[in-house]
């Protein structure tokens, strides 16, 4: 079990309901138990396709309603909501929205160098949709997705995102490629077309301040911020940085973690430029390069006792295939001084960086199906349902098992706006709604108008490396209370 705080901490658990789809209720608890927690304070000084079809029926097992299969008014001697079985549920109530269909659509990575951790998010989605469509669908209808490969690209991407809103699809679902969904937002797409974006994990600080826009994942911001000072309360005080430059991630993460470190020591990263060149202990890099020689050699040279890398994986393998590149074992000696960004929080990556990456600590906002999270009842059913969908995606996936909460909570949302289901009504059911998924380490989330910082709780995994991959060990759990705070 991971260690909280000096003496106490808690256990995080936690359960949720799909209608019958997704099984019984179960209320989310925080229980006492030995995990070491540390909490940010102010106080420290010095391609498309589409899926749908299935079978309708108005009853999940047992006769239990399926979700927004409500009681109350027009209920029948069976116990079924007539009002919201097929064919009489309202018809077409909104945009993309018939009494058989709710039609979405949204950008995912499948090629291109953002693939390594963003390529199984379609897949995780595809389970519950798939789920939810044999179950019956919400309300009489199927949810149908048409997914669209941008290949990581802003510029493709935001063009395919106000594709989508022109052909008026009902909402975004998860929206997996980051980069052109910020575009989007920032030009005033998403909020001008008033297009629900539901259970977004790409972590950039655009999508916690628009009010069409609703994260499940913990910002980048927030990650940056939480790694320094998790390092800081264990001993360090001279900090360093390798991250994207050309990513908006990694410009974020640099940002934040400069101005964390600042916090705590009234000085900046050294080397830190607006430019974000790399300069001493401030090194911003070019993804997909074949090699970052000059680079690995700038930052190993500085006396830093930790090192924060924002890099997707592909970039990552080739930083520390470079010889000399930082090490537990070459540079800071005392493991989990080295940070690794959620990203990075995949098998392959774990396994093809090999002993280089031994002792690292990588960051994650959910519980992977390893340690004692992997007998959670709730972590079993994702990994089975994503088994069933894609039997080889990457269960430890933390970008996988983003998309699968998003998901679920879109579905929850559409079960509470009912059969007359609106863009209007989804908000207003995702602006009033406490989300527990069971999979994120915050156990309940909540988006109240104005403030869409729902997740704010990470923990990090131990690398284990020796002659094989020995999988991750679970440490330290940090919350940063102040995730407003964005990047700056």
């Amino acid at each position: 079990m991971p260690k909280v705080g000096s003496s106490t901490g808690w256990k995080i658990s936690a359960a949720f309901v799909i209608g019958a789809v997704f099984g019984a209720f179960v209320v989310a608890q925080v229980a006492p138990n030995a995990t070491k927690q540390t909490a940010i304070t102010q106080a420290p000084g010095p391609g498309a396709t589409t899926g749908g079809g299935g079978p309708n029926p108005t009853t999940g097992p047992g006769g239990s309603p399926l979700p927004g299969q409500t009681t109350g008014s027009g209920v029948g001697p069976s116990g079924k909501n007539l009002a919201c079985a097929a064919g009489r549920n309202g018809g077409a109530t909104d945009k993309g929205v018939t009494a058989t269909q709710v039609s979405l659509a949204t950008t995912v990575v499948r090629s291109g160098i953002g693939a390594a951790f963003l390529g199984d998010v379609q897949y995780a989605m595809e389970a519950v949709k798939n789920k939810v469509n044999r179950a019956g669908g919400i309300c009489g209808r199927q949810l149908s997705i048409r997914y669209v490969d941008d290949g990581w690209r802003s510029d493709l991407g935001s063009q395919y995102i106000r594709s989508f809103i022109k052909s008026g699809v009902f909402a975004i679902p998860v929206g997996p490629s980051s980069e052109g969904l910020n575009v989007a937002i920032s030009n005033g797409d998403i909020r001008n077309a008033g297009i629900p974006v539901v259970g977004t994990d790409g972590m950039i600080i655009s999508q916690y301040r628009d009010p069409w826009v609703w994260p499940v994942a913990v910002a980048t911001a927030s990650s940056a911020r939480l790694m320094v000072l998790n390092a800081w309360n264990r001993g360090a005080r001279k900090f360093a940085i390798v991250f994207d430059r050309n990513y908006k991630f990694g410009s974020e993460a640099a940002t934040a973690f400069n101005n964390e470190v600042k916090r705590l020591k009234h000085e900046n990263v050294d080397g830190y430029n607006s430019q974000n060149n790399c300069l001493k202990s401030y090194c911003g890099i070019d993804a997909g390069q074949p090699g970052y020689r000059n680079e690995v050699n700038t930052v190993a040279s500085q006396d830093f006792d930790f090192l924060g890398m924002f890099l997707e994986p592909k970039t990552a393998l080739t930083w520390m295939a470079t010889p000399g590149a930082p090490t537990i074992a070459n540079k800071v000696q005392k493991a989990g001084m080295i940070g690794l960004a959620q990203p990075l929080f995949t098998r392959d990556f774990a396994v093809n960086c090999q002993s280089e990456c031994h002792k690292m600590w990588v960051w994650t906002g959910y519980k992977p199906p390893i340690e004692d999270y992997q007998n959670d009842t709730v972590v079993r059913t994702f990994v089975n349902d994503l088994r069933k969908t894609k039997p080889d995606a990457d269960e430890n996936n933390a970008f996988a098992q983003g998309g699968y909460v998003g998901m679920l909570l879109l579905v929850q949302a559409m079960q509470q706006a009912g059969p007359d289901l609106t863009r209007a009504r989804l908000k207003q059911a995702l602006n009033s709604m406490s989300f527990a998924s069971g999979l994120t380490l915050q156990p309940t989330l909540r988006w109240p108008a104005g403030n869409y910082f729902a997740a704010s709780t990470m923990q990090a995994f131990e690398i284990q490396y020796s002659g094989t991959f020995g999988g991750w060990r679970a440490q330290d759990i940090v919350k940063d209370p102040t995730p407003q705070l964005g990047t700056g």
